[in-house]
């Protein structure tokens, strides 16, 4: 079976991590608003970092999933 290529490795590498924080900070924003039908506030709380560790964690094992399968289907 071929290794993956070192422009592989980079490729998801890079997008594992922005899918990761962009996953995180979308869901650690959406959490963290409240009172959007007045006046719209952000409140950040312990709940925020845990919702974007949770966020952050699904986008991380997604690109995984997509990496071993790939490699599996070559």
């Amino acid at each position: 079976m071929n290794d993956p290529s070192k422009n592989q490795k980079d490729f998801f590498r890079i997008v594992t991590i922005s899918t990761a924080l962009g996953f995180g900070t979308l869901a650690a924003f959406l959490y963290s608003m409240k009172d959007i039908t007045h006046d719209a506030q952000l409140v950040f709380s312990a709940g925020t970092v845990i919702v974007f560790v949770l966020a952050a964690a699904a986008g991380w094992a997604f690109w995984r999933i997509v990496r071993a399968f790939a490699e599996r289907h070559k």
